[in-house]
């Protein structure tokens, strides 16, 4: 299902992440099921971030802004440069300016606001699929089946978005879906996405405060973010009531470590899949302690994005991927 090195080294040939070990050109690896091999190629203070090259597997090349404070979920190769006394104080001294928890809980005028205008979006969505000529009834079987989305989609995708207003939607939906495939954690990207969601209305939000201002101003300002949202929400829900049937469910596998509890975690987004296949494989990882498999007929109304439609689930990974608004449960 995902590629992985057989030949990896035991996590006892390597060094518990910590801050001294982020040094551009040190190399380590992801506590991840697979331990995925990564270099620390910059240090960005001002915004108390390291980026991080993925240097195996799909995603292979793609560099990540991770937190200065997750280096704990990393380990490191014996033999690289320490960090100076100066340089950890300096990235502790940005993780106490940055490291910053935000919770956002919409209240029910907020709610019934954000349900109003997503149905409103859906409504124009649905109309657009009818007047260039898509059917009122999609299926979807073979997609799922392959793990494959379809051209077509995609293409009706771009086409609504570009006709969308304002201008620019259809470049920011293919950026954020980018970086919510490779990793949703790294930067502001995301963020700043579900954080307009909340204030929207569309989800609960307990998470990082943005760190780069310039995340949320300009052509990423919060207004534009939202318009995209429904915009996007709006297309999808709108394309998969076309698919809809009484079998169609979603799936979610979880692999735990230590003593992490089975619970309802904070989460906005909640990625799931439609192959029972690629839940399974996240449920039987090795690696994890503990584990649960979760089915759920799919509520179409609750979807943001979906490899059917999403080029950027289709390219490196192929996980028939479900991206749904968060409603307080695992999925």
């Amino acid at each position: 299902m995902y590629q992985a090195d057989p030949s990896a080294l035991p996590d006892d040939q390597f060094t518990a992440g910590d801050l001294r070990w982020l040094v551009p050109g040190n190399r380590g690896r992801l506590l991840d099921a697979r331990r995925t091999p990564v270099r620390v190629t910059a240090i960005d203070l001002p915004h108390g971030y390291a980026e991080i090259e993925i240097c195996a597997f799909e995603d292979a090349g793609a560099r990540w802004l991770v937190p200065l404070e997750e280096v704990t979920r990393y380990q490191f190769a014996p033999g690289g440069r320490s960090a100076t006394t100066a340089e950890i104080a300096a990235m502790r001294a940005a993780i106490d300016r940055l490291d910053v928890t935000i919770e956002i809980t919409p209240n029910e005028e907020a709610r019934r606001s954000a349900t109003a205008q997503l149905a409103a979006a859906r409504a124009r969505a649905d109309a657009w699929l009818d007047e260039h000529g898509v059917p009122g009834r999609l299926d979807v079987s073979a997609s799922i089946e392959s793990r494959r989305g379809l051209a077509e989609a995609a293409g009706w995708l771009r086409a609504f978005l570009t006709q969308a207003q304002p201008a620019g939607l259809a470049d920011m939906d293919e950026e954020l879906a980018a970086g919510y495939v490779s990793n949703p954690g790294s930067g502001d990207l995301v963020r700043a996405h579900l954080i307009t969601a909340a204030r929207l209305g569309l989800c609960d939000y307990q998470g990082k405060a943005i760190r780069d201002p310039a995340s949320m101003s300009g052509a990423r300002a919060e207004d534009f973010r939202a318009a995209h949202l429904l915009a996007r929400a709006g297309f999808t829900q709108a394309l998969w009531r076309r698919a809809d049937s009484p079998g169609l469910m979603i799936y979610r596998g979880i692999g735990l470590q230590g003593r992490a509890a089975l619970q309802s975690r904070p989460a906005s987004l909640i990625s799931a899949t439609f192959s029972r296949a690629v839940a399974d494989s996240h449920f039987s990882a090795t690696r994890a302690e503990s584990a649960a498999l979760l089915r759920r007929r799919l509520p179409a109304d609750r979807l943001l994005m979906t490899f059917l439609e999403t080029p950027a689930m289709n390219r490196s990974y192929l996980e028939a991927e479900a991206v749904v608004f968060a409603d307080g449960g695992l999925l």
